[in-house]
């Protein structure tokens, strides 16, 4: 029984030593798929966060980001300056599929217009240092017997982007070229010009547990680990205390005299 309990001890000490361990890293994104999760590691990295990537337990097949309790904040503030994970616009197949059985003309008018617009943001967003792009169409609609109102195709397009990898020519040129009759000097074109993370530049801060420097938001990791392992040390020191008080009684008992009867 004694033994027993032993076993009992040694595994709370354990689950002890696990709990301080999880409760180190919160996820800060989840039901990712493998890319979008991949960007994000990255992205972090970049901005002097350690992250960590692993299967999602509430959704399957896709993957969630840890990071260190004392980095939240600053993880939060990254993801939401890169605006990730990114909100995949639908292009025309999502966007005519889904609606009434028996669609009217202007709701068949108005997807495709939401559907060509989906995919011209999906090609901006799959340009290097573009982290946000909004596609806005106005196209002329065809009347029942193939002609169309007396409206010209317009386009206004927004884009945040870090750096100068767009130009207006280049992105008139882009959207004008895959609209029928729309010509680039009716495609508005909007920039939002993106800074660097104060995050990026700032060198990594380290922080001291005894003698040890680590980074900042490691500390508490390193705190648990250190805690985990002096717990179990002490689980382990008690029951070697156990062992040797056992072994020294059994000792004396058979050195002691047989008791005269």
């Amino acid at each position: 029984m004694k033994r027993e309990g032993n076993g009992q001890r040694g595994v709370v000490w354990f689950l002890l030593a696990g709990c301080l361990l999880a409760g180190c890293s919160v996820p800060v994104a989840s039901a990712l798929d493998e890319t979008d999760a991949n960007e994000i590691v990255l992205r972090l990295e970049r901005s002097n966060i350690d992250a960590t990537k692993e299967i999602d337990p509430t959704a399957e097949g896709k993957f969630r980001i840890l990071v260190a309790r004392d980095d939240t904040p600053e993880a939060v503030e990254a993801l939401h300056d890169e605006r990730l994970p990114r909100v995949k616009p639908k292009g025309v197949l999502e966007s005519t599929a889904q609606g009434a059985l028996l669609p009217g003309p202007e709701s068949e008018h108005a997807q495709l217009e939401a559907g060509r617009a989906g995919e011209f943001e999906r090609t901006l967003l799959g340009i290097e240092g573009v982290i946000y792009a909004r596609v806005h169409l106005s196209l002329p609609r065809k009347l029942a017997f193939g002609s169309e109102k007396e409206s010209k195709a317009t386009a206004s397009v927004l884009v945040a982007q870090r750096g100068a990898q767009l130009s207006q020519e280049a992105v008139q040129r882009l959207v004008a070229g895959g609209v029928p009759n729309l010509a680039r000097e009716d495609v508005q074109v909007v920039f939002l010009p993106q800074g660097p993370t104060a995050a990026k530049d700032r060198p990594r801060e380290l922080a001291h547990v005894g003698p040890i420097a680590v980074a900042a938001g490691s500390r508490s990791l390193l705190q648990a680990l250190l805690g985990g392992s002096l717990v179990l040390l002490m689980g382990l020191a008690a029951a070697l205390l156990v062992l040797q008080s056992r072994a020294l009684r059994k000792i004396r008992e058979l050195e002691a005299p047989p008791k005269a009867r």
